[in-house]
């Protein structure tokens, strides 16, 4: 994501190389209908895809080459790759940050050659795509553009987090992708926002607003909110938070299949089931570990922050409907924490042991 684990203070290194520092970042995806872009923009649009297929192509052999040991593969792929614009082939530069396959040699080389190949189809900080005056400008070579229009909510949205992590500037990195096969009348746009900050020492407890959460599959997830007041704990707030009711979606997606088996509409009550009992924890996880960074900042006011995330490991997990949704909490809660500058550990803590003295 990438987030770093607090829980280690030895010296720890994040992607670019560089020692005790934590890297967090938010995202924000866009949509474009092809079909619903001025005439120009549309001609230029189809430039663009026709780039997208020769990159794909040359980036796919180059990964496959990579990850088993071809060394012609590669050859032959940076041979293409000198066909393309240049911004685009930094990207097979080893040596340049924006090197797209660092991460393939430690991918383990599969027993049974299955191409299914990946989908490479991005384009790079000011190199490929930028934001400029209020647009996302796209550059396709021999000095020809595209400009796509960025909504005011978006402008509004990059501005608010870049606020959030005020004085430190974010890195912006552009993302467009086109996928042929799944949806090829849109384009998807993700700017992605980068901050790196040095790792924070621990503050001293009786200093901070403390921050313990307790996820558990029986009730949730419960955030208790509280800070020193002389020798006494004053407990601000216990905010409980339940996952969405999975029970009563299952029973909607019932009572769509019984009405499509008795020949009411079955095509249309059959898609409702399905989509029905589909469910991705991903907005409730990001949206949930949101609002608790957000309250502990308003009780904190200008004091540090102590967070303690309590999940349960796997093994205890095992075989639950809630698996996925409350073990990626933890991913969520690291990014979230480097990204605000905030100390977070994930210990399980028990309730016979002072967390501070360690006394029973």
């Amino acid at each position: 994501m990438r987030a770093m684990n607090f829980k280690h203070r030895a010296r720890m290194k994040n992607k670019n190389g560089k020692g005790d520092v934590v890297e967090g970042f938010r995202v924000l995806t866009l949509l474009y209908r092809v079909d619903e872009l001025p005439p120009d923009q549309r001609e230029q649009c189809e430039h663009l895809m026709k780039l997208f297929r020769e990159y794909r192509a040359v980036a796919s052999l180059y990964h496959w080459s990579k990850r088993l040991g071809l060394e012609e593969g590669v050859k032959q792929a940076l041979k293409r790759a000198k066909e393309l614009p240049s911004y685009w082939k930094r990207v097979f530069d080893e040596g340049s940050p924006l090197y797209a396959f660092g991460d393939v040699k430690k991918i383990r080389r599969p027993r049974k050659q299955i191409l299914k190949l990946p989908l490479v189809d991005s384009l790079h900080p000011n190199h490929g795509a930028f934001i400029d005056q209020g647009k996302l400008v796209v550059r396709l070579g021999a000095r020809t553009r595209l400009e796509l229009p960025l909504p005011e909510r978006a402008l509004r949205w990059l501005k608010e987090k870049e606020r959030e992590v005020a004085p430190l500037k974010p890195a912006k990195t552009v993302r467009i992708q086109w996928r042929e096969d799944k949806n090829p009348e849109a384009l998807k746009v993700q700017i992605v926002l980068r901050v790196e900050r040095s790792r924070l020492p621990r503050p001293d407890p009786r200093e901070a607003l403390l921050c313990f959460v307790d996820v558990n599959s029986a009730y949730g997830i419960a955030a208790i909110f509280a800070s020193f007041d002389g020798e006494r704990v004053c407990v601000h707030e216990t905010l409980k938070l339940k996952p969405p009711n999975r029970g009563r979606r299952l029973k909607e997606a019932a009572k769509r299949q019984r009405a499509a088996a008795y020949g009411s509409k079955p095509n249309v009550n059959y898609a409702l089931a399905r989509l029905t009992m589909k469910f991705d924890p991903r907005g409730w996880v990001k949206a949930t570990v949101a609002e608790i960074f957000k309250k502990a900042f308003a009780y904190a006011k200008s004091k540090n922050v102590l967070m303690n995330f309590d999940i349960p490991d796997s093994e205890t997990m095992k075989n639950n409907h809630l698996q996925r949704t409350l073990l990626s909490i933890r991913k969520v809660a690291e990014n979230m924490a480097n990204w605000y500058g905030v100390y977070v550990t994930f210990k399980c803590y028990s309730s016979h042991r002072c967390p501070i003295c360690g006394g029973s």
